[in-house]
């Protein structure tokens, strides 16, 4: 009776040790980020607001506003302390293999008592201020790109114009080296020497 007693508590503290295990993998930084992105995206509010840290919780108006609404997402790598987690994300505006707008940012996370939760106002933040910095990115190339092409068209311009004004200055040399600039004519009276002007 003493054996089976204690093959079954070793049992059942193998099956919790199991389940203890399972939660903890399950509650990573990583897998609370993923969980919270596939509710945005199932726009299941309820999950979503379950895996958002409770002083960050009215900030899912902005999602659920349809203001950022992705249609998938990819997680990068992942910067974490005992306290905060930081996870490199990209969400996509249309599923796989259709063109789609990148929106750059950052999944927040902070540790809480119950577990891993998104820092909501951090991660819309990031989002914010990373797809700003990308869109002024690309202006600034454009202008760059632009005045380049502004610069080569100035120039071929100029060259144009230099070559136009070196031809035209040719022909007049070339009209002023013939007759009747060029020699006095013969019906011209002659000046007395004092008087020539």
């Amino acid at each position: 009776m003493i054996k089976y007693t204690l093959n079954r508590l070793l049992g059942l503290l193998f099956v919790s040790l199991m389940l203890v295990a399972c939660n903890a993998k399950l509650d990573t930084p990583e897998s609370v980020a993923a969980d919270f992105w596939q509710a945005v995206i199932d726009q299941d509010m309820e999950k979503a607001k379950a895996l958002a840290s409770w002083d960050s919780v009215d900030y899912l108006k902005y999602i659920r506003s349809g203001q950022l609404k992705p249609e998938r997402y990819e997680l990068g790598e992942a910067l974490k302390n005992e306290h905060t987690a930081t996870i490199e994300t990209m969400l996509y505006s249309q599923p796989q293999g259709q063109a789609s707008m990148r929106i750059p940012g950052r999944t927040v996370l902070v540790n809480t008592e119950h577990g891993w939760r998104v820092d909501l106002e951090e991660t819309i933040g990031s989002t914010v201020k990373e797809t700003m910095g990308t869109v002024f990115d690309q202006l600034n190339n454009l202008m760059q790109e632009g005045l380049k092409g502004l610069d080569q068209q100035l120039s071929d311009s100029m060259k144009e114009m230099g070559d136009a004004l070196e031809k035209g200055a040719q022909e007049l040399r070339n009209e002023l080296s013939q007759p009747p600039f060029n020699q006095e004519s013969p019906n011209t009276p002659a000046v007395p020497e004092g008087q020539r002007i």
